[in-house]
């Protein structure tokens, strides 16, 4: 069976929920929207127009970046969140145990200009 939730990868960092919503107007009603860093789920209420925006968004442009729209993979935690449950003990930053899961906020924080050769590890 068909799902109702679509990945989407590539996202430059100043993509939004409203973004997302302009992105797939016209594929019916969206039921909830998770973005994280670079990618985002977003649930459609019709396993129909979740099909049509996969089908028709997959490779289109979103704010100056390419995007990739396919079908979520995985299922939904027991909670019905969307992204709940995505990091498991085994994978969990050590962080995590004293401060818990990162909680969305209205602020964002843009780094630009950097260097091909740093990654996120970078001290």
């Amino acid at each position: 069976m068909v799902g109702t939730r679509v990945y989407v990868g590539g996202l430059s960092y100043r993509v939004g929920e409203r973004d997302l919503e302009r992105f797939f107007r016209g594929f019916g009603r969206l039921r909830d929207i998770v973005i994280k860093n670079g990618f985002a789920f977003v649930e459609f209420d019709d396993h129909r127009d979740a099909d049509d925006a996969v089908y028709e968004m997959n490779g289109k442009d979103l704010m100056g970046e390419r995007v990739l729209v396919e079908f979520a993979r995985g299922t939904r935690s027991a909670g019905g969140s969307l992204y709940s449950g995505a990091y498991s003990r085994k994978t969990r930053a050590p962080w995590m145990e004293k401060y818990g899961l990162p909680t969305r906020t209205d602020y964002r924080l843009i780094v630009e200009n950097l260097s091909s050769r740093v990654s996120w590890q970078t001290t």
